[in-house]
């Protein structure tokens, strides 16, 4: 399979969410929340993101304390993280004032817990500095946000992303495939996948090693009958409908 990126709904969503955040009026709203089901692509529509606007990414983590989310943010910014909490991050709040870079945390779910003590070192940071924040969660997140109502209060946007379209997939194969897949097995990938891009990158893998076996230069939905595209971890095939 080819290295690359594909540009998505989903990654038009973000763009648009990002425009809309950058002409806000309160300073302090500027909490763009990204949700949406497992399996989208979310985590690499994200990083890409951040990668093309500069902005700080950071992966939450369940082991969270206060303590290693300064810790982890002073580390992607090069910062000393030795002191006092307040220390580290006025570090932090000192360089984004100069820098104005967003804040990106994926996997924002471990951001809640039975407090949101780790969301309030999020809002100090982005009151003070005036920075853009985006929050990726699962499809409940912005429910559970909505809770702590001062900082949903800030909320700019939520970006809904949803599962690929035809034309998402279409991308995919086009910019990703080492051999060629015709539209009716393009089709078959979208409804085999239910639009989730970690399995669509999984049936194009498998195309292309059904391919490479049997020297196929392009592959229709009758070369792959009876075989299955992807296939999820509970164990049941997907792929099978063309076979029936």
């Amino acid at each position: 399979m080819k290295k690359g990126f594909v540009i998505t709904e989903n990654f038009r969503r973000l763009a648009d969410a990002q425009a809309a955040v950058e002409k806000r009026g309160a300073r302090e709203a500027g909490i763009v929340i990204l949700k949406g089901p497992y399996g989208v692509g979310k985590s690499e529509l994200v990083e890409r993101w951040a990668v093309d606007n500069k902005a700080i990414f950071v992966r939450c983590k369940e082991t969270w304390t206060k303590r290693a989310l300064l810790d982890e943010l002073a580390d992607c910014m090069g910062l000393d993280k030795r002191g006092r909490n307040s220390e580290v991050q006025a570090r932090i709040i000192g360089r984004l004032a100069v820098d104005m870079v967003p804040l990106v945390f994926d996997e924002a779910d471990f951001l809640i817990r039975s407090t949101a003590a780790l969301l309030e070192i999020i809002r100090d940071i982005t009151d003070m500095t005036g920075c853009a924040c985006f929050l990726v969660g699962m499809e409940l997140f912005g429910d559970t946000l909505a809770r702590y109502g001062h900082i949903a209060s800030r909320v700019n946007r939520v970006v809904e992303l949803q599962r690929l379209t035809l034309a998402d997939v279409q991308a995919a194969c086009d910019r990703l495939a080492e051999v060629g897949i015709e539209t009716n097995l393009v089709e078959q990938i979208l409804r085999d996948s239910d639009g989730r891009m970690r399995l669509v990158l999984n049936a194009i893998a498998n195309i292309e090693q059904l391919a490479a076996a049997n020297g196929w230069k392009r592959v229709s939905v009758e070369h792959v009958k009876g075989k299955p595209l992807c296939v999820e971890f509970k164990g049941r095939a997907l792929g099978r409908g063309a076979a029936q």
